[in-house]
């Protein structure tokens, strides 16, 4: 029986991945291309990845399979891949995957992926940065006007870290104290030795080599052995120069979704989920991001590795975050589309995300060198990106059609709201504010077709004056009895499904404007069409498949195929392990095969 590995990876754009790869950058990927199948896929609204890869991985439409993030369906209910597979005795391992998919007691979870906004519980230390020029660090940010980003009030859409922390000069040395998530504390003491730095910690004294990863020291935090490690940026204690970084530092049992299986995962080194600095050519210490994120994929892979290959789990999956965060920080500086396109600086920023892409490639290469004859590796993504230029407030503009009451906050007063959007469903569905069906209903079931119609009016007038040319903020809206089409029923889906339009994202002002230029660059996907596209990138999902079973040299063109949908993978997958499909939503990608149905 076949196996699966299934390395997602957030954001991967098919356009961007094809050029690096024709430039000779990725002779994995490239060789991927050559001697498998691949194609692109068509997002559901919002193009966001809690949504897409839940999609993607339990086979159902997102009515059926994501009441929202962090709120798993279960699996018996719905009857999605996961179930299918326990039925009959086939294990599937979920490390670092979106916590919205309940890997439930016949599977593994390892580190599901935290999208909230309050402490993850299974970090101790968030990953941070000391420095002797703590004014200069943070005294000249800009501050921004705009938060971009769903729910409202979210910065999501930056990435921005926060990571510095003052260095202070002491009797003893140069001093900093790592402060934890629920009250730990730990100081450290950081000295020279001829002119080489030397960390003092948890009773142990460790030389540091400038622009490189430590070792990892183990210490107690939280009442387990946890490890650590530092990256020295600049040291030059003469000068007051001495700058540190100090990695992320996780809970090892508050990491597993599930107790069973605890033993799979024993490795050296500690699992992290994210890094200091974000991967930007503006960053000081770039260089520093890309050896934690290469670690960390390569961490993953070989979790992968042991899973599929040598613990018989029949389906590995993961979600990569390093290519995303990269299209955050450089797409809407190098994309001719952005307003923020610098033809000068173009270069530094495509050069970051092409390095991001290496690393990812270099994982890739390890999966096909050592993956057995029986395993498929599906690389794939849940959306792509495309620049931002415009910032839209729904609430904002709805206040303006009499359609909510703000509060103080900004946030609909659901006393007086007609209408309203739940933070955990990604900002592109509105729910009538109906009476007997909402705690605080205030629309009858009378007027329930009237507000409808005058919603949906008023996202259709939604428009700005872009140099000259009057452009709609959204793309589509429609009703979900018409949002069938593309793939929205069940008891999750909102009344009203909508997109903006390309290069609008969705967001608060403090100006309090409805709709506005975004401020500063940036690059999105979740708000924007799914078929958002510029010369350079695009909204579609990547999927590449290369292994036992897969057609060698197939690229689907969505342009004149059209493209799979994110349903469609798990159809395949449980193809590939012999699965029944009667309810899963998605069609087997019998093009994508060599199976006896695929006429290959």
């Amino acid at each position: 029986m076949k196996k699966v590995i299934l390395f997602g990876v957030d954001g991967l754009s098919m356009p961007l991945l094809q050029r690096y790869a024709g430039e000779g950058a990725l002779p994995h990927i490239a060789r991927m291309l050559k001697q498998g199948a691949a194609t692109e896929l068509l997002p559901f609204i919002s193009a966001w990845g809690d949504i897409n890869f839940v999609t993607f991985l339990s086979g159902q439409a997102v009515g059926t399979s994501w009441i929202g993030q962090g709120m798993p369906q279960d699996n018996a209910r719905t009857g999605n891949l996961l179930d299918q597979m326990s039925k009959r005795d086939l294990r599937a391992a979920l490390v670092h995957f979106p916590e919205s998919v309940n890997a439930d007691k016949a599977h593994f979870s390892y580190a599901p992926y935290w999208g909230r906004s309050e402490a993850w519980p299974a970090e101790i230390f968030k990953p941070m940065g000391y420095t002797t020029h703590y004014a200069a660090r943070t005294g000249d940010k800009q501050v921004k006007q705009q938060k971009l980003g769903w729910p409202p009030n979210s910065a999501l859409a930056y990435h921005d870290k926060g990571a510095w922390q003052p260095l202070s000069k002491t009797a003893e040395g140069y001093q900093f104290t790592m402060s934890g998530n629920q009250g730990e504390s730990l100081t450290a003491t950081l000295t020279a030795q001829d002119s080489k730095p030397l960390l003092q910690l948890a009773g142990r004294t460790l030389a540091l080599e400038p622009q490189t990863w430590s070792e990892w020291i183990t210490f107690d935090a939280a009442g387990t052995a946890s490890q650590v490690r530092f990256y020295i940026g600049a040291f030059d204690p003469a000068n007051d120069d001495v700058e540190i970084l100090q990695s992320q530092v996780t809970h090892r049992q508050r990491l597993l979704a599930n107790s069973q299986a605890g033993d799979l995962l024993n490795t050296p080194a500690p699992f992290y989920s994210k890094w200091v600095v974000k991967a930007s050519p503006q960053e000081a210490y770039l260089q520093a991001t890309l050896q934690e994120a290469e670690e960390q994929s390569l961490w993953l892979v070989n979790s992968a590795l042991e899973l599929t290959q040598r613990q018989n789990y029949f389906l590995w999956a993961t979600v990569h975050r390093l290519v995303d965060e990269s299209h955050h920080n450089c797409l809407g500086q190098c994309d001719p589309a952005s307003p923020f396109y610098d033809p000068a600086q173009a270069e530094s920023y495509d050069d970051v995300m092409r390095q991001c892409y290496q690393v990812l490639d270099r994982s890739i290469g390890k999966l096909m060198q050592e993956m057995d004859d029986d395993t498929v590796l599906m690389l794939a993504s849940d959306h792509g990106a495309v620049p931002n230029s415009y910032m839209c407030d729904i609430y904002r503009y709805l206040e303006k059609h009499q359609l909510v009451t703000l509060n103080e906050h900004g946030l609909p007063d659901m006393a007086q709201s007609q209408v309203y959007l739940k933070d955990e469903r990604g900002g592109l569905e509105i729910f009538v504010n109906l009476a007997g069906r909402e705690a605080s209903g205030i629309v009858s079931e009378q007027d329930y077709d009237a507000v409808c119609a005058r919603t949906l009016l008023a996202l259709g007038n939604w428009q700005v004056d872009d140099k000259g040319v009057t452009r709609n903020a959204v793309s589509l809206a429609l009703l979900k009895d018409d949002a069938v089409g593309i793939g929205f029923w069940g008891e999750c889906a909102g009344d009203i499904v909508f997109a903006y339009n390309s290069g609008f994202v969705w967001g608060v002002s403090q100006s309090k404007e409805d709709i506005c230029p975004v401020e500063v660059p940036g690059a999105n996907h979740g708000p924007q069409k799914p078929t958002a596209e510029t010369t350079l990138s695009n909204n579609y999902g990547a999927l590449l498949m290369y292994g036992a079973g897969v057609r060698e040299g197939y690229y689907r063109n969505r342009k004149t195929l059209g493209p799979h949908t994110m349903t469609a993978p798990a159809a395949t997958i449980a193809c590939l392990l012999g699965l029944p499909l009667d309810t899963l939503d998605g069609r087997v990608m019998h093009d994508m095969i060599l199976s006896p149905n695929s006429g290959v």
